[in-house]
């Protein structure tokens, strides 16, 4: 695997008022799937100090095709479908892709 994440995805969840801590339930299951998907370096789930309401997915991955291939997977498609009851909004993604040196 290489040294360092070709791609780093952040994405930004919003609970409905009562339903932050089933929210982050299903965020920190997802991220131990994609932790342990080929391909990528590790996920987690953040608090962010800028938006104290946000719940915020982080990866890093190997590349954009690991990334394409975890989010197009069966199991991740069953996740999302049943968190889409628990946003009070859509999710907001972000790609970043370190710069070459």
């Amino acid at each position: 695997m290489a040294e360092h994440a070709v791609v780093i995805d952040v994405s930004r969840y919003y609970a409905p008022s009562g339903m932050r801590e089933e929210l982050l339930a299903a965020m920190q299951r997802l991220a131990v799937t994609a932790s342990g998907w080929e391909g990528c370096f590790g996920a987690q789930v953040c608090v962010s100090d800028r938006d104290e309401e946000a719940l915020v997915a982080i990866s890093r991955w190997e590349s954009e095709e690991g990334l394409d291939a975890f989010a197009n997977s069966p199991a991740f498609v069953a996740e999302r479908e049943r968190m889409s009851s628990l946003l009070a909004r859509p999710a907001e993604h972000e790609h970043f892709r370190p710069v070459a040196t």
